[in-house]
Formats: C-alpha cells, sequence, structure tokens
C-alpha cells in the first residue's frame, strides 16, 4: 500500500515538475523590451529620445493574428514618427501624431513584413522634448496587442531617464 502511494505522488511531482517547466518556457518566447537612447538635439534645439523595442511574439508568429502597437509618454514630450524593421532592415519612417494633445498614440505593425519566421521584430519611436517641464525623469512605454485566433494577448514594457541629461545632450 505504501509503495502504491509512493507511486502516486512521484507521479504527480513529475506532471507538477513538467508543467511548471514547460509554462516557463513558454513564457519566454512572448516578451517586448524596450529602451531609451538620447540622440542629441534637433535643428530647433529640441532634445530628442529614440524609443527602442524588440519583441517576440513565439508560437504566435505561425497563427493568423493582427498586431497593433501603442505608446504613451511623459508630459512635456512630443511624438514625431516610428520606424518598424521590414523583412530586417528599417525602411522608411512613418509620421506619428498625438491625437488631441494626449500623451498616447497607436501605430500598426504589419504581421507579415515587421515580423520575422521566428516571431521577433523591432522598431523606434522618436520623441521630442517640446516642452521643457520641471520633472527630473521623464518615462515611455510601449504596449503591443497581439490578437491571434480571437484571443488577444496584450505586452508592456517600458522605460524611464533622467530629463537633465536629455536636455544637456
Amino acid at each position: 500500500m505504501g509503495v502504491i502511494i509512493v507511486s502516486i505522488v512521484l507521479v504527480i511531482c513529475f506532471f507538477t515538475v513538467t508543467l511548471v517547466v514547460i509554462q516557463k518556457h513558454s513564457k519566454e518566447d512572448i516578451k517586448l523590451e524596450v529602451t531609451a537612447v538620447c540622440e542629441g538635439v534637433n535643428e530647433l534645439g529640441q532634445a530628442i529620445m529614440k524609443i527602442y523595442f524588440t519583441f517576440s511574439i513565439g508560437k504566435l508568429a505561425h497563427r493568423k493574428k493582427e498586431i497593433t502597437g501603442s505608446i504613451d509618454w511623459s508630459e512635456g514630450w512630443m511624438p514625431v514618427c516610428y520606424n518598424l524593421k521590414e523583412n530586417g532592415v528599417y525602411q522608411e519612417q512613418r509620421l506619428l501624431r498625438a491625437v488631441n494633445e494626449t500623451t498616447y498614440t497607436t501605430f500598426e505593425i504589419n504581421a507579415t513584413n515587421d515580423i520575422d519566421h521566428l516571431g521577433r521584430g523591432e522598431g523606434y519611436v522618436v520623441l521630442v522634448l517640446e516642452d521643457p517641464i520641471a520633472t527630473d525623469k521623464s518615462r515611455a512605454g510601449v504596449i503591443l496587442a497581439v490578437t491571434a485566433n480571437m484571443v488577444t494577448y496584450q505586452l508592456s514594457d517600458s522605460t524611464s531617464w533622467n530629463n537633465d541629461f536629455a536636455v544637456n545632450q
């Protein structure tokens, strides 16, 4: 009787460990990373920040999917444009405007050209400091909504930077 109970407990432990390992491995397939890089100043003397993002949608790359990207940013900054790698190469920048002077906007991601066969993609959004503000830090966040087979997965990450560093570049 004791051998049967020990055998059942070992089988349950084995299945539990297997499920945890599979779940952890599948979570690593789907990710988003965001970083900010100061690009100096433009001809108007405005600080320029490029918000780079890289993402992976893992196994969702092989399903019919739609992807929408959005970015939000701190007050005082204004979006100028965005660019996505298409077939592994940055193409032309596309204009990006905030609607009604908000701090949030969306952009399109072409699920066919902007993602490689492994489900990875990357791009950037350019922000300029239009109205210097009295805070020490600013932030920007990127959100990707991936809809595959009528289920939407949301990825998000953000970054922040010191405004004094950006302005004094």
